[in-house]
């Protein structure tokens, strides 16, 4: 319609001043002419004068038309080869009609090898299948259609998430030019969707765990106080009872009673963080060695306790006595997981964490670490299962034989020490449990002046 207006306006114009100089051109001819001769000349002359006149018009009129096309056209190249988002355009058939530059990076050619081909002379069968698939689709809701599909960028290899829109595309008369496609990168906004859910999620089962905690702590300090009395007054019948008493047996069995609740109240206490701590700096491969002896008789004969200890260890800082249950709860559970024979092994290396290796981890931060990884070869762990190991009085062992308060403690003392706690489990192939413990930094002395 803008067309037709403009050249309208220029049909009009020319026929005007056409009228008004043939006019004006006759008349000044009738009175300069003096004889039909004369006459003949002077309109001769006159309609040469009016062909070069009219051509000059129409030279500057076309080419101001002709620059403000181009430069429409440049604007609306510039644009579109601006944007971000990958741009194209295909004809009904799946022809390419044109692109920007940024999906040229998506087949790694120009625009000018690509219009005129389809998605199968650049892409793979099943995902051009795909693509067509999608075009269909929106031709046939007859309007915008949106779905999210990974491609991998031919210009740099990437794999990137889009999300596409494609829409019929209808020139001024209402005919069908094509489908029109928009592509936005999606990967950043995805990758954080799924960040923010990972956080979420950990602060939802950190809230849980402090919840959890307190509980545990309150009722074992009241249940410790109640210990109290229970062991101090059994204690004291068992010493004035005579040794032949028979009823020693029911008290003593009273006493054993009573000190393993208060172990199991020690650990409830352990896990809510309200034991004082003692820390000290530790040698995890003295600390190790100095519990071999235990450990391998809590692994059993038929379980190898294999001890690879690191080099050059670095020290930590952390309470002696917690790092012993952290081993010895580590110990006992691979040891439970193993069905007969089977291999239980420690090992402790040095260990540096970038802040790319921190991104995937909870609560880490950038640094040295001593590294004690305990590996075993029992029946492994279903990622449903592992998801839970260290929720408080979660067991999978059966009732009686666990508490289900070890891996919890475990977490809780490595969290107290502001250590990492990893784990690696397959089923059929074993479990890894590694603790991360934070460099002692040792700052040497200044030498004594004389």
């Amino acid at each position: 319609m803008a067309a037709t207006i403009g050249a309208a306006k220029i049909a009009g114009l020319y026929a005007l001043i056409s009228a008004v100089w043939i006019l004006a051109s006759d008349r000044l001819v009738q009175i300069l002419a003096p004889d039909a001769a004369w006459m003949t000349g002077l309109s001769i002359l006159k309609g040469w004068f009016f062909v070069a006149v009219t051509a000059t018009m129409l030279f500057f009129m076309v080419k101001h038309l002709v620059a403000g096309l181009a430069s429409r056209e440049a604007q609306l190249h510039t644009l579109i080869h601006t944007i971000p988002d990958l741009v194209w355009l295909k004809d009904p058939d799946g022809k390419y009609l044109a692109c920007n530059l940024a999906f040229e990076r998506f087949f790694g050619a120009r625009e000018a090898d690509i219009v005129g081909k389809s998605d199968y002379d650049f892409v793979p069968k099943d995902q051009a299948d795909f693509f067509r698939q999608k075009d269909r689709e929106a031709l046939e809701a007859g309007g915008p259609r949106v779905n999210e599909e990974w491609v991998t960028m031919a210009g740099s290899g990437e794999r990137v998430l889009l999300e596409t829109l494609k829409t019929p595309m209808r020139d001024g008369a209402g005919a069908l030019v094509g489908v029109l496609g928009i592509g936005r990168d999606m990967t950043l906004h995805h990758t954080l969707v799924r960040e923010q859910a990972r956080l979420q999620a950990q602060l939802h089962q950190a809230q849980k765990m402090e919840t959890v905690g307190r509980f545990a702590g309150g009722v074992a300090h009241d249940y410790n106080n109640m210990l109290g009395v229970i062991l101090a007054n059994a204690d004291l019948a068992l010493y004035q009872m005579d040794p032949g008493r028979p009823e020693r047996k029911f008290v003593g069995e009273i006493v054993k009673a009573a000190r393993h609740s208060a172990d199991l109240t020690a650990q409830m206490l352990a896990f809510a963080r309200r034991q004082p701590l003692d820390p000290k700096v530790v040698d995890l491969n003295q600390a190790v060695e100095d519990l071999r002896g235990v450990l391998e008789r809590m692994a059993g004969p038929r379980i190898q306790l294999v001890w690879a200890p690191g080099q050059d260890l670095w020290p930590v800082r952390v309470d002696p006595t917690q790092l012993d249950q952290v081993v010895t709860n580590l110990v006992v559970n691979a040891r439970d997981a193993i069905q007969g024979e089977g291999r239980i092994e420690l090992e402790t290396r040095n260990a540096v964490l970038t802040r790319d290796d921190c991104g995937a981890l909870e609560e880490a931060s950038p640094g040295e670490y001593t590294t004690l990884q305990v590996t075993d070869t029992g029946c492994g762990m279903e990622p449903d299962l592992l998801a839970h190991i260290f929720e408080p009085f979660f067991t999978t062992k059966p009732s009686g034989k666990g508490t289900g308060l070890g891996l919890a403690l475990v977490q809780s003392i490595v969290k107290q020490n502001r250590g990492i706690l990893l784990v690696d489990s397959t089923p059929g192939q074993g479990t890894t449990f590694r603790i991360m413990l934070p460099r002692l930094q040792v700052v040497a002395e200044a030498p004594k002046e004389a």
